[in-house]
């Protein structure tokens, strides 16, 4: 048989589609190779033409126009399994409907927003937003998914009045991408796919279409089965695993086997980060990625719909929850590979909180330190770690804080120390550790003893320190502002003229290698009592006194 490219009249078409089921793998075109304009009727026992006219036609006496148009010789007797093609605009017809199952982001119908469960009809506009996407469940049991940015009508949805299985929908793609998953029937009935461009027609099979205003193509890609695909001047079969493009006013590129999928075998299982950080092998002829995540292992609806040129994505993670990942390549023709999917759960571990006192680089002076932080969520345990060096090799402590945000640590030897917190969630793991700070421990200055008095000098002693000098004061007065004395020492023990009898007042203040200082201890009273010669010539001199 020989036939000229295929042309808008059925007979061409019919022409062209048996010479190519010729060159097609066996099963390929297993439902019919009809046009799409004719339906495919299947005859069964008992059939005639004047019963299917009745049960069919919405003219039944127009049926000896059905014998000629399929040359059946007796009316009265047709072979169980014969086809016979009827026009779709002879048939009598009945609405379908569209059932809505799923639905991610902004998805509209007209000016309604669409919502699981509602029932579209013949005409309904979809359009759904930048982060929408919506699965439709036909009556035929198919099953079409939207993704972002796509806009839909529902041109045509009946079904063969008589035969329930047959369904005659097509659906016209403005904008976007969406893919199909054509329920097979019995009786053949028609879904196509249109675009300004092309036409995708099919007879159970799963597929993806793809339509671009601004480049003025249409892109087909068959995962399933065989899609016959046409443009202004030729229709051409695209079987599975491969695809082509459609331009304005051209015939289908030849069929180009889409790319395989990516590897996501070195993807991490669980996603503990606030970030989504994704990185796969680069596969060759990918100019760039879609990355698509759904809480579902269907696809039904997105949580993320994203393309990257690079083998990678950075992006904010989503909720705590299991995820199904799916990953495909894109060629330079813009045709979308195979899928690669992985089952993905996100668990994020309780954020480092941040530290609030002690300040870096401050010095707590005392036996005790106040440590502080900012909790970031609810329903978290923390932990507090001090250590005496940056990497907390070499631990002073650690402790449990539970849901507080604050520890009172007593008693804690003088040093330089590190601190941190880290959060630890409901499920008892983890998080990480805030980032280190450093501040001072230091004792506080200490406490003059009484003094003592050796001849002419008064002796006052305190606790050493080590690594310390100190600074001591000796006043008139409680609040040190007639000071006899101001002095740096290298030991505890101050040694100087003893002062004239009366009461006086001390204090000290330690000072570290660095130079740095801590508070003056507390404040003590000095007694300087009367030499011994004084009190053996006083009353010699109040005698003497007396007898003048």
């Amino acid at each position: 048989m020989r036939c000229a490219l295929p042309g808008r009249r059925p007979a061409q078409r019919l022409c062209w589609y048996i010479a190519l089921a010729a060159t097609l793998p066996a099963g390929a075109w297993s439902q019919s190779t009809a046009p799409e304009s004719e339906f495919v009727y299947h005859a069964r026992a008992r059939d005639t033409l004047i019963g299917i006219g009745r049960r069919l036609l919405l003219e039944p006496h127009r049926w000896p126009e059905v014998q000629t148009r399929n040359h059946i010789v007796d009316p009265r007797r047709l072979p169980v399994g014969d086809v016979v093609r009827i026009p779709y605009a002879w048939l009598r017809m009945s609405p379908d409907t569209a059932a809505v199952t799923a639905v991610g982001g902004e998805v509209a119908a007209g000016t309604s927003r669409v919502r699981p469960g509602q029932m579209l009809a013949e005409g309904s506009q979809i359009q759904t937003g930048s982060d929408g996407s919506v699965t439709l469940t036909l009556a035929d049991g198919s099953v079409i998914t939207l993704q972002k940015s796509t806009a839909l009508s529902l041109e045509e949805m009946r079904r063969v009045t008589g035969v329930p299985s047959a369904h005659d929908t097509r659906l016209k793609l403005q904008s976007g991408r969406l893919q199909t998953q054509i329920k097979p029937q019995g009786d053949a009935g028609r879904f196509e796919i249109q675009t300004p461009v092309a036409v995708s027609a099919v007879r159970g099979t799963q597929f993806r279409s793809a339509f671009t205003p601004q480049a003025g193509s249409a892109i087909t890609e068959t995962l399933e089965g065989t899609v016959a695909v046409s443009g202004s001047t030729a229709t051409l079969a695209v079987p599975a695993d491969f695809g082509t493009r459609v331009e304005h006013d051209a015939a289908p590129l030849p069929p180009r086997r889409l790319l395989p999928p990516p590897d996501l075998r070195g993807l991490a299982d669980i996603n503990t980060s606030g970030r989504l950080r994704l990185q796969w092998p680069a596969v060759s002829g990918a100019v760039s990625y879609r990355i698509q995540l759904a809480p579902d292992a269907e696809f039904h609806s997105f949580l993320l719909d994203a393309q990257s040129t690079a083998a990678q994505i950075d992006l904010p993670a989503p909720p705590d929850g299991g995820y199904w990942l799916r990953v495909r390549s894109i060629d330079d023709l813009g045709l979308e590979g195979q899928d690669a999917v992985k089952t993905l759960a996100q668990h994020r571990l309780a954020t480092a909180p941040t530290l609030a006192t002690p300040l870096p680089g401050v010095t707590v002076v005392g036996d005790a330190a106040v440590f502080t932080w900012l909790g970031l969520e609810p329903g978290v345990r923390y932990r507090l770690q001090i250590a005496r060096n940056a990497d907390f090799t070499d631990l002073l402590l650690e402790r449990d804080a539970g849901e507080a945000t604050q520890l009172n640590i007593d008693p804690i030897p003088p040093g330089h120390y590190f601190w941190r917190v880290g959060g630890i969630d409901a499920r008892g793991q983890a998080g990480d550790w805030s980032p280190a700070q450093d501040y001072v421990q230091r004792q506080t200055a200490p406490t003059p003893y009484s003094p003592s008095f050796v001849a002419r000098e008064m002796q006052v002693h305190w606790d050493p320190q080590n690594g310390a000098r100190y600074r001591v004061q000796v006043a008139r007065d409680p609040g040190f502002r007639s000071t006899i004395l101001d002095r740096a020492l290298d030991v505890p023990t101050l040694s100087m003229r003893r002062p004239w009898p009366g009461v006086y007042y001390a204090r000290v203040q330690t000072i570290a290698e660095d130079g740095s200082t801590v508070p003056f201890g507390k404040t003590v009273m000095l007694d300087v009592p009367a030499p011994r010669w004084v009190k053996i010539l006083l009353p010699v001199l109040t005698l003497l006194t007396f007898i003048r």
